[in-house]
């Protein structure tokens, strides 16, 4: 009898370690596929130097610094860079990312139609972009100059919200000591 509780004690006491080891074993996999899963990081250009290097970044997330919304419509917008001599009222751009409207996130799709549809630099329209590099006419067969676009591109707005109606109004103190 003794021999055989010592196997029942024996064979726990295996389980036990495999329940305790194998975890760890999982855990040290899970987190060597996390490592090798990591996604590369992304590159970041302003527009001019999306406009000479974006062939080497076909298919890959690209980030575009330093431009504004513009020409926001249905088919898309532009992510366009001005010349430091621009005049108010007249466009100077220095380049501009398009991007596609059909594939574009929904909500930066929506408020940039809302409030960039002009080719005008407003500050409201501050931006970066982030999306895949696409080359439309490469998909043709098109030889030659490219026109690079960004698609499924996400705006990240820079530009502070105008404030709300609510907030502009002035509580009862604050106008009694204007007075």
């Amino acid at each position: 009898m003794r021999r055989r509780f010592h196997l029942g004690v024996l064979a726990g006491g295996l389980a036990l370690v495999a329940a305790v080891t194998a975890p760890g074993f999982a855990t040290a996999r899970e987190a060597k596929a996390r490592r090798e899963a990591a996604p590369a990081p992304v590159a970041t250009l302003d527009v001019a130097a999306f406009q000479t290097q974006a062939a080497q970044y076909v298919g890959k997330l690209v980030r575009v610094e330093g431009c504004y919304i513009t020409s926001a419509n249905s088919g898309g917008a532009d992510c366009a860079a001005f010349r430091i001599a621009d005049l108010p009222g007249q466009v100077d751009w220095n380049g501009a990312v398009p991007l596609d409207g059909p594939t574009m996130e929904e909500s930066s799709f929506r408020k940039a139609q809302q409030i960039c549809g002009d080719t005008g630099k407003n500050e409201q329209c501050q931006a970066e972009v982030s999306g895949v590099v696409y080359d439309p006419f490469g998909d043709i067969g098109v030889q030659g100059q490219r026109n690079f676009e960004l698609r499924n591109a996400r705006i990240h707005w820079l530009a502070e919200p105008a404030p709300h109606k609510a907030e502009r109004r002035r509580t009862g103190n604050e106008r009694s000591a204007s007075r």
